[in-house]
C-alpha cells in the first residue's frame, strides 16, 4: 500500500528559503554557490551564474520593451535557449507563454492574438524565423547562450521588479469545450507554494542532476525546472529524437547518471516495459515522479521498481487551473503496490475534497467531484471571464471571499483518507499526459465538409492504450485523408487513431448523446487490407514482412494491415512506436532505433531495411504485452 509516513532519505541541504517568488530559490543558489551547475545540455553545462547573467542579459532588454505586466510568448527548442527565456521573462515581470513547435501554426497563431501578447521570443531556424501577428516585436534568442568562459567579474545580478503572488508568472492554453483553445493565467503565489513544498517532500538536492522530460507547453516543465533550481540541482535537456525513443532514453538516463525523472504513465510504461527487455536500469536513479494521468502499477513498472529498490514512485494530481494539489508516495516492495495508485493527500495549503451533488463532504468509500480550494487556483482562464466564473466559484466551506475550481473529475476518499481519481464526469479526458476537450475534437471534425455530425470518444486497448476514435455521421466510405486534414489544426496528440462513418448517432433516453454505447463498441483500426507478398520479394524478406505485420497488427490492436500502410496513420504513436522497435530489435537481432523507424514507417520499408542489416534467424515471433 502506499507509504506516507515512511523516512525521506536524507539528502544534502537545501539554500536557505527567500520570500517572494520562485526565482529567489535560483537567487539564493546563485548568491551561495554560483559556480554549481544550472543546466546542462549535450555534455555542456552552465553554472548557476552563467544561467543567471545570460537570463539578466535578456531581461534587461525586454524591460526596455516594457513587458511587465504582459504575456510574452517563448517559441524555442530544447536547448539553453528555453531557461534563459522563461527566467529572462520572469526577471522582467512579465508571464511567460510557451508555444510549441509540434502545434499547427493556426492553433499557434490564435494562442499569440488571444493572449495579447507583444514580444515573441524564438530563433532562426532552417526555415527562416517564425511568424508572429502583426506589431508582435521578434527577439531573436540567436546570441543568448552564453561563451565560455564565464566572465572573471560578474556583473551585479539584475534586480527582479516587485511581484506579487497575484502577479502572472505563465499562461499555458489547454483544449476548450467549445472548440477554442483557453489559456490558464498561474500567478505566482500557487507555484511558489508547490516548489516550497516539493522542497521538502523530495530527496534530491544539491549536486541532484533532474531530466527536463516534459514539453514547455505542459505545466510540468515549470516543476521540472524550479523544483530542481529550488535545491540548487542540475537540470539536464534532452533532444526530442532522444526524449520520443524509450531505448535512447533509457541509455540516456544511465549514462548521464539521472537522479529524478517527472513523466506521465504511458512514458513509465514505455520505459519500463524497454528496461525489461533489454535487462538495462538506470541505477543511480533515487525518484521518479508521476502526474497528468492515471498511474497504474502494471507488471512491468512493478519489474522496472523491483529492479531498483532503492526508488521512490511519487504520484501526483492537480490540473492545470491548480498544477500539482495532491501527493502520495510509493515506495518499499513494488509487489504491495496497489494495482490502481491512488492521488493521495491535499499538499501544503491546498484544500482537497470530494464533494457530493449538495456541495458537501462524502464520506469514506463514496463517491463525488474533486474540488480544490486553498491558495493554490489560477486566476482564471485569460480573457474568459464567463468561463473563469462557471469554473472557479465561490467556496462554500471556506472563509468571504475563498474560492474553489471544480474540476470535473470523480473521486472517491478510502478509509485511510486517501482520494482515488475514478475519471472524469463530462467530456474531458486524459490522453498521453494532456488534458483534451472532446468537445473542441468534435468540432474540428464537424467542421469537415463530410461530416454532418461526429462524436469523439475513448476507446481503450490492451496493447494500444487509450485511442481517440471519432464516430462522423457521414455516408460510407469516408475520405482517407480526414486525420491528415484536422492536422492543420489539431496537436498531433488530439487526432484520432479512427474515423468510423455511422448513419446517426446514439442518444439516451433523456435525448443526450450516449458516449457509453459509442465507447463500448468493439473496434479495430483497419489496414487498407491484407495482400500477399508483391511479385519479386524475396522469401526471405516475404518472411520477415509476414512477422512485422503480426507484431504492428498486436501493438496497434489492428487488422489487415498492408505492407505499404503508415504506421502514424494508423494511429501509432512515437510511445507505441518504441514498444514496437523493442519487439523488432528482439525478434531479428537488427537496432533500429526512434529516428531509423520514423523514417521507414512501414512494413516494406522496415523489412528491408532488417534484411541490409540482420541474420534473420528464425525466433519466435513474441506478441505478450
Amino acid at each position: 500500500m502506499p507509504d506516507e509516513a515512511g523516512t525521506t532519505p536524507p539528502r544534502p541541504r537545501t539554500p536557505p528559503a527567500s520570500p517572494g517568488t520562485v526565482l529567489q530559490y535560483f537567487d539564493d543558489t546563485r548568491r551561495t554557490s554560483p559556480e554549481l551547475p544550472a543546466v546542462e545540455h549535450r555534455g555542456r553545462s552552465l553554472s548557476y551564474e552563467q544561467l543567471g547573467c545570460a537570463a539578466d542579459a535578456l531581461a534587461a532588454h525586454l524591460r526596455d520593451l516594457s513587458v511587465a505586466g504582459t504575456v510574452v510568448g517563448i517559441r524555442t527548442d530544447r536547448s539553453f535557449r528555453l531557461p534563459i527565456a522563461i527566467l529572462a521573462t520572469l526577471r522582467a515581470g512579465a508571464a511567460y507563454m510557451p508555444l510549441d513547435h509540434a502545434y499547427p501554426e493556426a492553433r499557434l497563431d490564435f494562442m499569440m492574438r488571444d493572449s495579447g501578447m507583444r514580444v515573441l521570443l524564438t530563433h532562426r531556424t532552417p526555415t527562416g524565423v517564425p511568424p508572429a501577428p502583426a506589431g508582435t516585436r521578434i527577439v531573436l534568442l540567436d546570441d543568448a547562450i552564453p561563451a565560455d568562459p564565464p566572465q572573471q567579474e560578474p556583473p551585479t545580478p539584475l534586480t527582479t521588479p516587485h511581484t506579487t503572488t497575484d502577479d502572472l508568472a505563465y499562461v499555458i492554453y489547454t483544449s476548450g469545450s467549445t472548440g477554442t483553445p483557453k489559456g490558464v493565467a498561474m500567478p505566482h503565489g500557487p507555484l511558489r507554494n508547490l516548489i516550497s513544498w516539493q522542497r521538502e517532500t523530495f530527496a534530491c538536492g544539491i549536486g541532484s542532476r533532474t531530466l527536463q522530460f516534459a514539453a514547455a507547453s505542459f505545466d510540468v516543465h515549470f516543476e521540472e525546472m524550479f523544483s530542481t533550481w529550488g535545491t540548487g540541482g542540475c537540470l539536464v535537456l534532452i533532444d526530442e529524437e532522444i526524449r520520443r525513443d524509450s531505448h535512447r532514453l533509457l541509455r540516456f538516463l544511465d549514462e548521464q547518471r539521472l537522479h529524478r525523472v517527472f513523466m506521465p504513465f504511458v512514458a513509465l510504461q514505455s520505459l519500463a516495459h524497454t528496461a525489461q527487455d533489454v535487462g538495462r536500469h538506470p541505477d543511480t536513479l533515487r525518484e521518479v515522479v508521476c502526474g497528468g494521468e492515471q498511474l497504474y502499477i502494471t507488471p512491468a513498472v512493478r519489474q522496472f521498481f523491483g529492479a531498483l529498490p532503492g526508488v521512490e514512485l511519487h504520484n501526483q494530481y492537480g490540473p492545470s487551473e491548480t498544477h500539482n494539489v495532491t501527493a502520495v508516495r510509493l515506495s518499499g516492495d513494488p509487489a504491495s503496490w496497489p494495482e490502481r495508485a491512488p492521488i493521495g493527500r491535499s499538499i501544503a495549503a491546498a484544500r482537497v475534497r470530494v464533494l457530493d451533488e449538495h456541495g458537501s463532504p462524502v464520506t469514506a468509500g463514496d463517491t463525488g467531484e474533486i474540488v480544490i480550494g486553498g491558495p493554490v487556483l489560477a486566476r482564471g482562464y485569460l480573457n474568459r471571464p464567463g468561463l473563469s466564473a462557471e469554473r472557479f466559484t465561490p467556496d462554500p466551506l471556506g472563509p468571504p471571499g475563498s474560492r474553489v475550481y471544480r474540476t470535473g473529475d470523480v473521486g472517491r476518499i478510502d478509509a485511510q483518507g486517501l482520494i482515488h481519481f475514478l475519471g472524469r464526469e463530462d467530456g474531458q479526458v486524459k490522453i498521453r499526459g494532456y488534458r483534451v476537450e472532446l468537445g473542441e475534437i468534435e468540432s474540428a471534425v464537424r467542421a469537415l465538409p463530410e461530416a454532418a455530425d461526429a462524436a469523439v470518444v475513448v476507446n481503450e486497448s490492451r496493447t494500444a492504450g487509450k485511442r481517440l476514435v471519432a464516430y462522423v455521421v457521414a455516408e460510407a466510405p469516408l475520405p482517407e485523408d480526414l486525420r491528415t486534414r484536422l492536422a492543420e489544426t489539431l496537436p498531433e496528440y488530439m487526432l484520432p487513431v479512427a474515423f468510423v462513418p455511422v448513419d446517426r448517432l446514439p442518444l439516451t433516453p433523456s435525448g443526450k448523446l450516449d458516449r457509453q454505447a459509442l465507447a463500448t463498441r468493439e473496434l479495430t483500426v483497419t489496414g487498407s487490407g491484407a495482400r500477399p507478398a508483391e511479385d519479386g520479394v524475396h522469401p526471405t524478406e516475404a518472411g520477415v514482412r509476414q512477422d512485422l505485420t503480426l507484431l504492428w497488427e498486436h501493438v496497434l490492436d489492428a487488422k489487415d494491415i498492408a505492407a505499404d500502410d503508415n504506421f502514424f496513420r494508423l494511429g501509432g504513436t512515437s510511445l507505441l512506436a518504441a514498444v514496437l522497435i523493442s519487439r523488432i530489435n528482439e525478434r531479428f537481432g537488427a537496432y533500429a532505433d526512434l529516428e531509423t523507424f520514423i523514417s521507414r514507417p512501414t512494413i516494406s520499408a522496415m523489412a528491408e531495411w532488417i534484411g541490409e542489416r540482420s541474420d534473420l534467424s528464425q525466433q519466435p515471433v513474441r506478441l505478450d504485452s
